[in-house]
C-alpha cells in the first residue's frame, strides 16, 4: 500500500550506508512528472531493473519512490535517464525533487563484472604505475565525456584524473589501491 500523495511506497527504507548514489535530478521534463536524471551509471540499466528508488539531498534523507517508467535520452551532455515515479505526474511534483540525488539500495543493483560502485573507490589509496603515492580517492565526478577521478593529495590541491583505461590502469579493490599512468603535467 503506497502512502497518500507521495509516491512513497510503506516498505522500510534500508540504511543510508546501503544506498548507493545512482544519479542527479536536474530538472523536470515536460508537465506530466518525468524527472530528468543525469546517472552516474555507464548505462541506464540500472535504473530500468529498478522497482524503487531513494531521492533526497542526502542518504540518510532520502524517501522511497517506485519507479513507473525509464527512457533515455541522448543530449550534447551524454546520456540522459527520463525517470517517472509513482504520484509524481505533474510539473510541481517534479520541480520539488529537482536538485536531488538519486539513490538505489546496493542489494537491488546488479554489475557486470567490469563494473562497480563509485562508494567502493572512495579513501583508496592512488598510486603512480612506478609505485610514487598521490594520494586518495575523493570522488569519480561524472561528466559528459569520461568520468574523473578526484584524488585529494595532502598539502596540494586536488588532483583530476580522467577514468579511462590509457590513465587508470589498475583497479585493485581488494587492495584499496588505484594504479595510475599519469601524463607529463597531469598532477602538477
Amino acid at each position: 500500500m503506497a502512502l497518500p500523495d507521495t509516491g512513497m511506497t510503506d516498505a522500510a527504507s534500508p540504511p543510508a550506508d546501503a544506498l548507493v548514489r545512482i544519479g542527479y535530478v536536474f530538472r523536470p521534463h515536460g508537465v506530466r512528472g518525468e524527472l530528468k536524471v543525469a546517472p552516474e551509471a555507464e548505462s541506464a540499466r540500472a535504473f530500468a531493473d529498478l522497482a524503487t528508488v531513494y531521492v533526497g539531498a542526502a542518504p540518510e534523507r532520502a524517501r522511497p519512490y517506485d519507479v513507473t517508467g525509464v527512457r533515455t535520452q541522448e543530449t550534447k551532455r551524454g546520456l540522459t535517464v527520463l525517470l517517472t515515479l509513482r504520484d509524481v505526474d505533474d510539473r510541481t511534483a517534479a520541480e520539488a525533487l529537482a536538485k536531488r540525488t538519486v539513490y538505489a539500495a546496493a542489494d537491488d543493483l546488479a554489475l557486470d563484472e567490469e563494473e562497480l560502485f563509485v562508494h567502493d573507490l572512495i579513501g583508496a589509496r592512488v598510486v603512480t604505475d612506478t609505485g610514487t603515492p598521490v594520494g586518495t580517492v575523493a570522488d569519480l565526478m561524472p561528466l559528459p565525456g569520461p568520468d574523473v577521478l578526484v584524488i585529494e593529495r595532502p598539502g596540494r590541491p586536488d588532483a583530476l584524473v580522467p577514468w579511462v583505461e590509457a590513465l587508470v590502469p589498475t583497479v585493485d579493490l581488494d587492495a584499496g589501491c588505484i594504479t595510475i599512468a599519469p601524463i607529463d603535467g597531469l598532477l602538477d
